[in-house]
């Protein structure tokens, strides 16, 4: 069987982040059968490593991050060693060193002062970090379909060291999210002229995955310094979309004008270069979004990064933009209907608005009232139950019982208890077709209570 190469519309479109040269892709010796593809791609002066279809152009270590502050959660592998791994004899090591994360030790015990060094040093923990590495490989070698996007993020999220488990709900349960439903309606604004659309912090691809599944999808191309995400996402949540690991915090490696359009949800108050990433992300796609930024003004702060509402206007340089607050954008989604763009409040009234988004749109096409959805966005592409809700299994029915995973989920989301079903009765045929994702006389009516939604098919296991 041929392997998957790299995308040659993907690679035109990138350049050397340090020199800005084109890249040209030279395969790995010994490209791994059936895999995405492997190699380096080499400027005159650089060479960065291609892992499982996904181009790595970063400097230094390729490590886990922290998802606000960046702190280095997990050591990585520099880009050299990867590089030399990746033209070695086994190249999918490269792949096993980027996912094979420290685990935890049950009971916290790690936490525990008296024995934190004893276990996170020497050599139990080169034996846990071996046995780590033995899980990964199986599950490497496991069929796609027969595992699911909610196994990685356990492994990744519940099951490693020095990580931050408040994640894996905020992943795992974040088709539904107010801010979701938010991005799904400025994701109606999107250009749609043949170029792909860049999704800066895409994280697990999330939007993506609606991008690539609505009723007039786009092409999307995904970017994150965190590696683990960009593979899981690949693999599992939007497989159409191409993906590059780089960081937000030095130039994006693109050419110009590579992109129709690019977004940035939920991430961009967090860089410390905002003003530069900015014009980064006009400089790669002119119609650009930047969904849920955090008011500066309020609290609490994600970080000390955030600017007042003005502030953020300040970075737009003069260009035609408008500022709507996630609360409007929700209120109209769950009215059934897009963004109201045609006039800008005055940006003193959005002082009370914790979470702000910003439309940059140089023809201003999109600075109108948006009209009703032909269909409701998180109903569109195949449907799943949404995993928010817990089973609860009957004789001869099913009972869906929404349930917040944590007071911190809970403190986050808590406009989805307007809008979702605090509970429903299904009987076991109308389960069984909801979990196969088949339409029937409810499907209407679920998807509208938020209890069936539009996600990827092996996102999350269903009981």
């Amino acid at each position: 069987m041929r392997v998957s190469l790299l995308p040659a519309r993907l690679l035109a479109a990138l350049r050397c982040p340090d020199c800005r040269e084109p890249l040209t892709f030279s395969e790995a010796p010994h490209q791994p059968e059936g895999a995405g593809a492997y190699g380096v791609l080499l400027c005159s002066t650089h060479a960065y490593p291609v892992i499982d279809g996904i181009p790595v152009l970063r400097e230094g270590r390729v490590s886990v991050q922290d998802h606000m502050t960046g702190r280095e959660e997990v050591v990585g592998p520099s880009v050299a060693e990867l590089v030399a791994t990746v033209q070695g004899a086994r190249p999918t090591e490269a792949l096993v060193d980027l996912l094979a994360f420290p685990p935890s030790l049950p009971l916290g015990l790690e936490q525990l002062p008296v024995l934190r060094l004893p276990l996170t040093r020497g050599p139990g923990n080169r034996a846990m970090v071996a046995a780590r590495r033995k899980t990964v490989r199986a599950l490497l070698a496991t069929p796609i379909a027969e595992q699911t996007a909610q196994d990685w993020f356990e492994l990744g999220y519940l099951r490693s060291r020095n990580v931050n488990r408040e994640l894996y709900p905020y992943f795992l349960l974040r088709f539904g999210q107010p801010r979701y439903l938010a991005s799904l309606s400025l994701g109606t604004l999107l250009p749609t002229d043949g170029r792909p659309v860049l999704d800066l912090a895409c994280g697990f691809g999330h939007l993506m995955h609606h991008l690539s599944t609505r009723a007039n999808p786009v092409p999307t191309v995904g970017v994150d310094r965190n590696f683990f995400q960009l593979w899981v996402a690949r693999r599992w949540i939007a497989p159409n979309a191409d993906y590059v690991c780089a960081d937000a915090a030095a130039p994006l490696p693109f050419d110009d004008d590579a992109f129709g359009a690019a977004v940035c949800t939920d991430a961009f108050h967090l860089f410390p270069n905002q003003r530069a990433c900015l014009a980064e992300l006009r400089r790669c796609g002119g119609f650009v979004v930047i969904d849920r930024v955090g008011n500066g003004l309020l609290e609490p702060h994600d970080v000390e990064s955030e600017l007042d509402p003005a502030g953020y206007v300040d970075l737009l340089g003069g260009a035609p933009f408008r500022m709507v607050g996630q609360r409007e954008l929700v209120a109209d989604y769950l009215a059934g209907h897009g963004p109201a763009l045609a006039q800008q409040r005055p940006i003193a009234e959005f002082a009370e608005e914790k979470w702000l988004s910003i439309v940059i749109d140089p023809t201003e096409r999109s600075f109108t009232d948006h009209p009703d959805f032909a269909t409701a966005p998180h109903g569109e592409g195949r449907l799943g139950v949404n995993p928010i809700y817990r089973v609860e299994r009957r004789a001869d029915e099913v009972r869906l019982l929404f349930e917040f995973p944590s007071t911190w989920y809970a403190f986050e989301n808590a406009d989805m208890l307007a809008y979702h079903s605090a509970g429903i009765r299904l009987s076991s045929q109308e389960f069984a077709a909801a979990r196969a994702g088949r339409r029937d006389e409810r499907t209407d009516e679920l998807v509208r209570r938020f209890v069936l939604i539009g996600m990827p098919q092996h996102y999350a296991r269903t009981n």
